[in-house]
């Protein structure tokens, strides 16, 4: 098993102002910028381009503007683990992708 550093992939604001950017993009895990502080422990729901997974905070760190959520997938399937394995990869190689994060319901 790999360790977590060696995942890791990190890029600044590869997407447009009008979503959450994204700071850090692994197969466990993401870092985004958000507008709303979130509690910990809370469960948000993410959204890269048409893949939905579900994320819980992991921690939530004032920054200008608002704030910056690391966190954690949570429930994977394999299939959603191909999706986001195909993000990743696009992620790495600086292709742009959609984010949104949502509370969940």
């Amino acid at each position: 098993m790999q360790d977590r550093a060696s995942e890791r992939i990190e890029f600044i604001n590869l997407n447009g102002a009008t979503e959450p950017t994204l700071f850090d993009l692994s197969k466990t895990g993401v870092c985004c910028g958000h507008t709303i502080k979130k509690d910990k422990g809370s469960v948000m729901t993410i959204i890269l381009n048409d893949l939905k997974l579900k994320a819980r905070v992991i921690y939530c760190q004032e920054r200008t503007p608002g704030f910056r959520l690391g966190m954690h997938f949570e429930g994977v399937t394999s299939d959603q683990q191909k999706s986001l394995s195909d993000c990743v990869d696009k992620f790495s190689r600086g292709v742009p992708l959609s984010c949104r994060v949502e509370d969940s319901k």
